[in-house]
């Protein structure tokens, strides 16, 4: 099963505005003691289901490159070493930076408000990738719990292609079983809905979401074939932003889905919408630096920046949040082009050096 060429430009501008969604929800966090961050804090909790969105994503993407070329042992561990280059140097680098504050504050180096964000106790299962699973908590760069549900996601992604060649509409039951399961168990366990599960079954919430991006591809043909409402994806998606807050968190999710499956409509279609219009999908690709450096730039700008500047700045962190992203903006760029990029060539040609290439590089790098 070769891929056949798909735009995903409607795809990429709703990843570049989900990273900058969830950077306001974490953000608007540092200054809730101010008015303007207590409104932000009451009217964005529903950005942290952007996440679910980049599930989607993933699974249409990866389906699109990978679907049918892993069908054996080494095509599976290049496939698995390729999704490693991409996503685990920085996780690494980031985790290495509060590892570092964790070792301060052991030494009473620093100080810090929230200890328990920096348990080593911690340390193997965000090492492993484990730590969407069962986390001690939201604990070092915290994001990168959906790097854990992810890596969940491309282990279980090779099954899932051998089920969907006995037929597609597998696919289908792949989404509602797991949507299903986590429904069930979480009434019985009484978490609340799982669509707010993280470090403790976010690799769970992230599987309905991952195969509803390989149905996606699947049935991409009929799916470009459905009549399209104009202005549907851009409508949608401001609505969710202005008034997702009102609504209960599982019809919010299920917004996220249909958001993410219209955009795909109108690429598998070849139509243009507002968002490509405005040019929103060239910054998709530093989406990821973005998400995972956002914390840390906070932590340097918002906690120790302000812990010495604020007393000299009118209106406090709120004054630090444009540095702040200035910062972010700035590193997001440098991190890929200077490092991420070159680890993960360096990596992916290591490992093509001493395994061989049993399988096709992919027709373009995949985002995360």
């Amino acid at each position: 099963m070769q891929p056949a060429y798909t735009t995903t430009r409607n795809l990429d501008a709703l990843r570049i505005i989900a990273a900058c969604a969830v950077v306001v929800l974490h953000y608007s966090d540092y200054v809730k003691d101010v008015p303007v961050g207590q409104f932000m804090v009451a009217h964005v909790w529903h950005f942290n289901l952007f996440v679910d969105l980049f599930f989607v994503v993933s699974g249409f993407v990866i389906a699109s490159q990978y679907l049918g070329r892993v069908a054996d042992g080494r095509a599976i561990g290049r496939f698995i070493w390729r999704r490693l280059a991409r996503i685990y140097p920085l996780h690494l680098a980031t985790l290495a930076f509060y590892v570092l504050i964790a070792l301060a504050l052991y030494f009473g180096a620093a100080r810090t408000d929230n200890a328990a964000r920096y348990p080593f106790s911690d340390l193997p299962a965000q090492f492993l990738l484990l730590h969407a699973f069962d986390g001690a908590r939201l604990t070092f760069n915290f994001p990168s719990w959906s790097l854990s549900a992810e890596m969940f996601c491309y282990v279980l992604f090779p099954l899932v292609g051998l089920l969907v060649t006995r037929g597609r509409a597998v696919v289908l039951a792949l989404i509602v079983v797991p949507a299903f399961a986590n429904t069930v168990y979480a009434h019985v366990a009484g978490t609340g809905s799982w669509a707010h599960w993280i470090n403790q079954g976010g690799a769970f919430r992230g599987l309905p979401a991952f195969n509803l991006g390989i149905a996606c591809w699947l049935y991409r043909d009929q799916i470009a074939r459905w009549p399209i409402i104009p202005g549907a994806v851009t409508s949608l998606l401001a609505a969710y932003i202005l008034f997702g807050s009102f609504v209960p968190e599982m019809v919010d999710l299920l917004i996220i889905y249909v958001i993410a499956v219209l955009a795909i409509q109108c690429d598998c279609a070849n139509r243009a919408t507002t968002l490509m219009r405005l040019g929103l999908d060239r910054g998709s690709q530093w989406t990821y630096s973005c998400y995972m450096l956002h914390l840390p730039v906070a932590t340097v700008i918002l906690t120790f920046g302000a812990r010495y500047l604020e007393p000299y700045l009118p209106g406090g962190r709120l004054t630090l949040i444009p540095v702040a992203l200035m910062v972010l903006a700035f590193g997001s760029v440098l991190s890929l082009r200077y490092f991420e990029t070159p680890v993960r060539r360096y990596l992916n040609d290591a490992y093509d050096r001493r395994v061989g290439r049993q399988m096709p590089a992919a027709v373009t790098d995949i985002p995360r």
